[in-house]
Parts: C-alpha cells; sequence; structure tokens
C-alpha cells in the first residue's frame, strides 16, 4: 500500500479522496493510504475532511511525509499548474474511478484523474495531470493536454484536441476533429463547431473573447 497526499482539499479534493476509497474497495488488497489533505488554506478548514486529515499547507505537509506520492486536486487548470510547479521530484499517480471505461489503446499519463462513468475511447490520449471528470466522454483518437480540464458530462467527438491548460465547461461538445488552444475556454453548455484560438473563451452565446 502507497502513502498518498491530496493536494486541495476542495470539493475536487473530496472527490478525489471518494475514488481513491472507490479504488481500494475494488482491489483485492488496497492500493492507496490516504495520510490526508494539503491545502494552503489549511487555519480555515476543519481538521478533517472526508474522514482524513488536513495536514497543514503545501509545503509543510511535503516536509512531513518526503516519500508519500502526491495527486493535485484542484480543479482549475491554471491553479494545477502553478501548484505543481512548487511540488518538487515526487511519484504522481493516475486515479481512473473503477465505474470508468478506458480502451486499451488509449494512453494515459502521469497525475491524471478520470472520475466515475467516464469514458476515454480508443486511440485517444490523456496526457500528463488532466481531469477527465463523471461522465464526460473522449472520443477516439482524441488528445486532452496537459493539465486540461474536462468537466462533468463534456462530449469530445472523434479526433478533437484539446490544448494545454484549456477547460470544457460542464456539458459542452465539439464536432469531430476541432481544435481547442491551449488556456482556451467553453463554457458550460456550449458546442465547439471550430477551432478555438490559444486564450480564447468561447460563451454560451458563440461569441469569443479574450480568456484572463
Amino acid at each position: 500500500m502507497t502513502d498518498i497526499i491530496i493536494v486541495g482539499a476542495g470539493g475536487f479534493g473530496r472527490e478525489v479522496a471518494w475514488t481513491i476509497d472507490r479504488i481500494n474497495a475494488a482491489s483485492t488488497s488496497p492500493l492507496w493510504r490516504v495520510i490526508g489533505f494539503a491545502d494552503d488554506a489549511a487555519e480555515k478548514l476543519p481538521k478533517t475532511i472526508s474522514g482524513h486529515p488536513v495536514l497543514g499547507t503545501i509545503a509543510e505537509s511535503l516536509a512531513l511525509y518526503p516519500d508519500a506520492a502526491v495527486f493535485a486536486a484542484l480543479g482549475d487548470s491554471a491553479i494545477r499548474m502553478t501548484v505543481h510547479a512548487r511540488l518538487g521530484d515526487r511519484e504522481f499517480p493516475s486515479l481512473v474511478d473503477p465505474a470508468a471505461v478506458v480502451a486499451h489503446s488509449a494512453t494515459v499519463g502521469e497525475g491524471v484523474f478520470i472520475g466515475p462513468l467516464a469514458l476515454v475511447s480508443t486511440d485517444a490520449k490523456i496526457c500528463d495531470f488532466a481531469v477527465v471528470n463523471a461522465r464526460a466522454g473522449v472520443g477516439h483518437n482524441s488528445t486532452v493536454s496537459s493539465f486540461a480540464t474536462i468537466s462533468p458530462g463534456v462530449s469530445l467527438s472523434g479526433f478533437t484536441v484539446v490544448g494545454e491548460g484549456a477547460t470544457m465547461g460542464t456539458n459542452s461538445s465539439t464536432l469531430p476533429g476541432v481544435k481547442i488552444g491551449a488556456k482556451a475556454t467553453v463554457a458550460a453548455g456550449t458546442p465547439a463547431f471550430s477551432d478555438i484560438a490559444d486564450g480564447k473563451t468561447l460563451s454560451p452565446f458563440g461569441m469569443f473573447r479574450s480568456g484572463v
């Protein structure tokens, strides 16, 4: 059994803890021991969340447990990228919920989260530290780049490319072959019919604005 620290004690952190519990329950013997949560707002949080202790700030927690694996449970792509740069040389496991379906020909990088009822189809590629959340579908031959966030209920058609640090909002979708630029955003419920440039946002009204 491997010790693991969950960085981020918010809603996504609790979902990650739940998926770890489900992974352990589905295994012949537990694979992970959650030491607790690390969060820079630790002093404002309860001492225990989802049955696991809040250890302290990120720096404090990593110093206390130098050999533990780490999972960056931060739903915002930009924050996940920033915090990851502070985590140093660690083991960053990928966590795939037992209720997710991942094709044998798909590839999954390190530090990836694939949530319950997500589907990753044939020859898809999920790159390092990307998130494919609950009920999302990643079509065949699609690429979800590093630190991208695929929110619940998203549907990516085949040959879609989601750029580094980009965000697909809840229940958004793409046509086949669409390219979502780096750090771009597709708002919740919005279909992307054509490519989106780096840093741009596709709003529910079909208008583009500069990304923040």
